[in-house]
């Protein structure tokens, strides 16, 4: 089996390091992100520590971009967070979107946003924008995960296709009243320009 995983390993490098050596695993850098393919079987204890490590990765690694500062009662605008993390571990370990394993059951520690969207485009476009996966196949994959879990997630789902311009009047009629606005953000300063 092979398992695409887009992400920078931080607690896991130790584990990526020994599958490399063991001859489980080949590691690709496209988009400053790794590529990892792995040869692991999947109902393995091997594949589970795998997916552990990665997430714990991600957790690590989101914390104190998010959590924190949301603890501190700002507002968070955040591309790729928790969808993005359970779509790729999801595609690259060839799993079941309705039987998540452990690693993927901790991502629920993180803060759920208010408001998500997911804007819907074809893989050959998100392919020519930015090739971070090795190949377009890697991105069709992806859609169906995408629409499944961002629905599930609460997700408003966009179709990309439509204009910059009628995009965002959806985004800004589905925004929850006050959202961005200093009265709510204890820790937001007001700048005065000097004139």
């Amino acid at each position: 089996m092979t398992i695409r995983c887009r992400w920078r390993p931080l607690l896991s490098f130790p584990l990526l390091v020994l599958l490399r050596r063991l001859g489980y695993a080949r590691v690709h850098v496209k988009g400053g992100v790794y590529i990892v393919r792995t040869r692991i079987p999947r109902a393995s204890r091997l594949n589970s520590l795998w997916c552990l490590a990665t997430q714990i990765d991600n957790l690590v690694k989101a914390s104190p971009k998010v959590l924190l500062p949301m603890l501190l009662g700002l507002t968070v605008i955040s591309d790729r967070y928790v969808l993005d993390m359970l779509v790729d571990g999801i595609a690259g370990m060839n799993e079941d979107t309705t039987r998540l394993r452990l690693g993927f059951k901790l991502l629920r520690l993180l803060p759920k946003p208010r408001c998500s969207f997911l804007i819907m485009v074809d893989a050959d476009v998100a392919f020519k924008r930015k090739q971070d996966l090795p190949s377009l196949s890697d991105y069709t994959e992806r859609l169906g995960l995408y629409d499944d879990l961002g629905r599930r997630m609460g997700a408003v789902v966009l179709d990309g296709r439509e204009t910059p311009e009628e995009i965002h009047r959806k985004v800004w009629r589905t925004l929850p009243a006050g959202l961005g606005t200093h009265s709510q953000q204890p820790l937001a300063q007001t700048v005065q320009a000097k004139t």
